[in-house]
């Protein structure tokens, strides 16, 4: 299992602190869509710098233009790109190629669509994202839903796809999670970041992982 830290509703200057103090700890380095939005696509550029060869994913959350927006986001360094599950399947496939023609890795992330219907859950696996998402909301995480309650209907479970696991995941939690599901990519944002220890939080984070791998 590979470890992403989620840089998100932070300051540029915390984020950058913290990717300086933390990258060569995790796999992934994501500047979160928060991020984007605030300082624009500058963040991922800047971001690439100062964690060298390591990926960086760039959460776009990209919805339409799949092919404009995804090479766009790629061109600013990032290594993985962000797409919503819910977009048309040509916005999918249109993303897939740019990442095929970039070297990049495309994410489809289900945060806005948790049950997929049938004919949606077959574009899914024709498109073959490099990784799917399954994503709790952090507004649902904040009002205290948590992500095994959240995932365990969920029509993905019983899919193959490569998934990423990401939402309000705590130290506590994972042993619950990684019992329902076993991600290549278990995410890890605000238990990080907001604490007043986050090397030592990390350490005890790969702790866990290396336990249930």
């Amino acid at each position: 299992m590979l470890l992403q830290l989620a840089l998100d509703a932070l300051s540029w200057e915390e984020a950058r602190r913290l990717a300086r103090l933390l990258y060569r700890e995790v796999d992934i380095i994501e500047v979160g869509t928060p991020l984007i939005l605030r300082y624009g696509l500058q963040v991922v550029e800047e971001m690439k710098g100062i964690v060298g060869e390591k990926p960086v994913f760039a959460d776009a959350k990209i919805v339409d233009a799949g092919r404009y927006e995804t090479e766009i986001v790629l061109r600013s360094g990032a290594d993985m790109v962000s797409v919503l599950a819910g977009a048309s399947f040509s916005t999918l496939k249109e993303a897939k190629e740019a990442c095929l023609k970039n070297g990049a890795k495309l994410v489809v992330d289900t945060i806005d669509l948790a049950m997929p219907s049938p004919a949606k859950m077959e574009e899914l696996k024709l498109i073959n994202p490099h990784y799917v998402a399954l994503h709790l909301a952090s507004d649902l995480a904040q009002a205290g839903q948590n992500w095994e309650e959240a995932m365990r209907c969920s029509p993905f479970l019983q899919e193959s796809f490569a998934f990423m696991v990401a939402g309000g995941l705590r130290r506590e939690s994972l042993p619950r999670v990684l019992t329902l599901l076993k991600p290549q990519v278990v995410v890890v944002g605000s238990a990080v970041t907001a604490s007043p220890a986050p090397e030592e939080e990390i350490k005890r984070l790969k702790e866990v992982l290396h336990e249930l791998a």
